[in-house]
């Protein structure tokens, strides 16, 4: 009899810094995990000036999550996403998100792991 499949390692979200994979400058952030309670404070980049999020892990490590954003023009951006963290060839986490925003805009957009950026003091 063989062993039983090992359970794949599940990419832990907690404090890690993420960026917009994008031409040019891109928003970034920082998620946090408690629990199967996920969020995410977003920071300026390209057309973002501020968003966040907030969601529930599931038990395959994906979370489902609302988000609510504000770019430059000062219009607001609400929407939902099915979010799965998979570790790449480096073991950087990267983000793979399915959205759908109030406007009926679906789609599918990619963050990837950053170090942790230095932020100028206001």
């Amino acid at each position: 009899m063989s062993a039983p499949a090992p359970e794949p390692l599940v990419p832990d979200v907690d404090g890690v810094w993420f960026q917009l994979e994008a031409e040019g400058p891109a928003p970034y952030g920082q998620y946090h995990r408690e629990d199967d309670l996920v969020w995410a404070e977003f920071y300026a980049g390209g057309t973002l000036r501020s968003g966040r999020l907030v969601g529930r892990v599931q038990p395959d490590g994906s979370f489902d999550a609302a988000y609510c954003l504000i770019d430059a023009a000062g219009d607001l951006i609400i929407g939902e996403c099915h979010s799965v963290p998979e570790f790449d060839a480096q073991g950087n986490i990267r983000i793979t998100d399915h959205f759908r925003r109030s406007d009926g805009t679906t789609g599918v957009s990619h963050i990837r792991q950053i170090p942790a950026p230095v932020r100028e003091a206001r």
